[in-house]
């Protein structure tokens, strides 16, 4: 999924893969404790390699450290970066979680200078708590803690302090949020009078992905000058990430999110579950 999507964000970006200079990417449900996803889609992106890899895990904010990483990265380099992220959110059948957690994989190019660029990065806040109420281990369902209290003492309080820090008062137009649940996103957007954006309803909460699932969502469905903040939350606090769009990407060559949600297929049940499981990883053959 990673590599579609990452692939996708470059024929839309129209950035050849020579000038790369560096691929990050973000996962909480990669099984792997030693393996790593940047290096493998810098390797079928035909990236340099001279390019900077580096992957986020550990965290639901994983995929905002990952794009504030490049954001810097860029700054500093004025080499493109990819950003991607993936996640294949893991639950126990019938358990309370099964209807909203999904699979999807967003990815975003940025570039130190354009002149067509889908949206400019203007200001970014971020709030490190600590708080930690839910938790993971590797391929297990989350176990939560008191989600009434998180909302009160963990998103509220995290979200408005980046939100603050972001050094603007001026309320944007949209708005997208990553949050691991449905009611932990209203709570972080409660403050902010914009018109809400999402993919939750077609794909459910994909983890890290679902931020940049939801920027690229967002993208294709405002106008230039329009203005957006996007909100990602998860343990250790929350960043806030506002944009101000440039350009129509529904004009851009490749596959959008509408067209990909559009061409959605329905299966069974027991094949969902299936393509769920996890697989046998067997290495590379000697030969």
């Amino acid at each position: 999924m990673a590599s579609e999507a990452t692939t996708a964000a470059l024929e839309r970006s129209a950035v050849d893969a020579d000038d790369i200079g560096a691929v990050f990417a973000a996962s909480i449900s990669d099984y792997f404790a030693e393996h790593g996803v940047a290096a493998q889609l810098a390797y079928r992106l035909g990236a340099p390699t001279d390019s900077r890899t580096g992957d986020f895990r550990g965290t639901a904010r994983a995929a905002a450290d990952a794009l504030e990483t490049a954001r810097q990265y860029v700054r500093a380099t004025e080499k493109p970066v990819v950003v991607a992220a993936a996640d294949i959110m893991p639950v126990e059948p019938g358990g309370d979680d099964e209807e909203t957690m999904g699979a999807g994989a967003g990815a975003l190019v940025l570039r130190p200078r354009s002149d067509d660029p889908a949206a400019t990065i203007d200001s970014v806040g971020q709030a490190t708590t600590g708080f930690l109420e839910r938790h993971r281990e590797h391929g297990q369902s989350a176990e939560q803690g008191d989600p009434r209290f998180e909302r009160r003492h963990g998103v509220q309080p995290a979200v408005t302090t980046a939100l603050e820090r972001t050094e603007t008062d001026a309320d944007p137009e949209y708005a997208v949020a990553s949050a691991p649940g449905y009611r932990f996103v209203q709570t972080a957007l409660q403050s902010i009078d914009a018109e809400r954006l999402s993919t939750f309803n077609d794909v459910g909460y994909a983890g890290t992905a679902t931020l940049l699932l939801d920027i690229a969502h967002a993208l294709e469905s405002t106008d230039p000058g329009d203005s957006l903040v996007a909100i990602a939350y998860g343990q250790g606090g929350a960043d806030a990430f506002r944009l101000t769009v440039t350009d129509a990407t529904d004009e851009r060559p490749g596959l959008s999110v509408s067209d990909q949600i559009e061409t959605k297929e329905y299966v069974p049940y027991m094949k969902h579950v299936n393509s769920r499981e996890r697989y046998e990883y067997q290495g590379v053959p000697n030969t």
